[in-house]
């Protein structure tokens, strides 16, 4: 369970990284990248986030899927504090 945890808190830093650098969005392989996470638990971990309201999924140029950090999801993720 504590890989998890520290897998969802490592896609949620990334996610606030990017808002942070003026990226509010990011296709999901680009995320995957980012956060060193297989596209399988990606898609799974986004799920559960999606379904909580902190990411939003959407349709971007060239049908790439985005991803990105709601406002509710920041306001919760600075909540937690930053896990470096």
């Amino acid at each position: 369970m504590a890989q998890a945890e520290q897998e969802l808190a490592r896609l949620l830093q990334t996610l606030a990284d990017g808002r942070r650098e003026g990226r509010e969005s990011m296709s999901l392989a680009r995320l995957a990248k980012r956060s060193a996470l297989p596209m399988s638990t990606l898609l799974r971990y986004l799920s559960v986030l999606t379904e909580a309201g902190w990411v939003a999924l959407e349709d971007g140029e060239r049908g790439l899927q985005l991803a990105r950090l709601t406002s509710t999801g920041a306001e919760q993720f600075d909540s937690l504090g930053s896990p470096q």
